[in-house]
């Protein structure tokens, strides 16, 4: 009985630790807040693109608006093209959110290109792996039935590194992420391209700490150059 004692509030001390530093590092870290402006950049032929998501479309952890991979995105798109700039993204969405909120506004938006990142709150929520799958085939399926726009969706992203969260809760969310994102793999077509921001260059990154962000969790600007690669990479190939 001791020992499970001793057990016990040795977990409820790791726990404990964890939770006071979420808590830290949500509220204080020293990371700008990133607010996007709607912008038009560039000459050329007009194209409208809307950034969605969650706070990774947002660039949250980036060091300015111009290092996010959203903007980074828009100004490619910009050095042949007027491009129409909008990000309507807000921080926390999970997917469910994303079908109330988002998607009315992109289809009324009527884009061209849209970019979403989505998807990581519903695993750090741990939202069922069939309700992901099931809105993920919502959101593509509304998107491609109301607007004429060329999709670029992310599937969950790597938690490796993020030391915000306990490493055993991140081998978890690792575990279902390889359950998951095969599945959200097969959802591409001609117009819907999913991005394997989960996979796509850590290879690059010995270090996967140096990826990341002052609150531990939200990728910096060097991780956000990586997002913007994997989008631009399969944007260009899309052409």
């Amino acid at each position: 009985m001791k020992y499970l004692i001793i057990l016990v509030a040795i977990v409820v001390v790791y726990l404990s630790f964890y939770y006071l530093r979420i808590i830290y590092y949500t509220n204080y870290a020293n990371t700008p807040q990133i607010s996007p402006q709607d912008q038009t950049l560039g000459n050329g032929p007009r194209l409208k693109y809307i950034a969605t998501g969650d706070s990774t479309a947002l660039g949250q952890g980036a060091t300015s608006e111009q290092n996010t991979y959203t903007f980074r995105i828009a100004e490619s798109l910009a050095k042949s093209n007027t491009i129409e700039y909008k990000n309507i993204a807000v921080r926390g969405a999970q997917t469910s959110d994303f079908l109330e909120q988002q998607v009315p506004q992109i289809i009324e938006f009527r884009p061209d290109i849209v970019t979403i990142s989505i998807g990581a709150n519903d695993a750090t929520h741990l939202i069922s792996q069939k309700k992901i799958l099931e809105n993920y085939q919502k959101i593509i399926q509304k998107l491609s039935e109301e607007t004429s726009a060329q999709i670029y969706i992310t599937n969950i992203a790597n938690f490796n590194g993020a030391s915000l969260l306990p490493p055993p809760f991140i081998k978890f969310i690792e575990w279902r992420s390889q359950k998951i994102n095969p599945a959200i793999l097969k959802l591409e077509s001609d117009r819907v391209k999913v991005i394997n921001i989960h996979d796509f260059g850590w290879e690059n990154y010995p270090d996967i700490k140096t990826i990341y962000s002052a609150d531990h969790f939200h990728p910096n600007d060097i991780g956000y150059t990586n997002w913007y690669n994997a989008f631009w990479d399969t944007i260009t190939k899309n052409k």
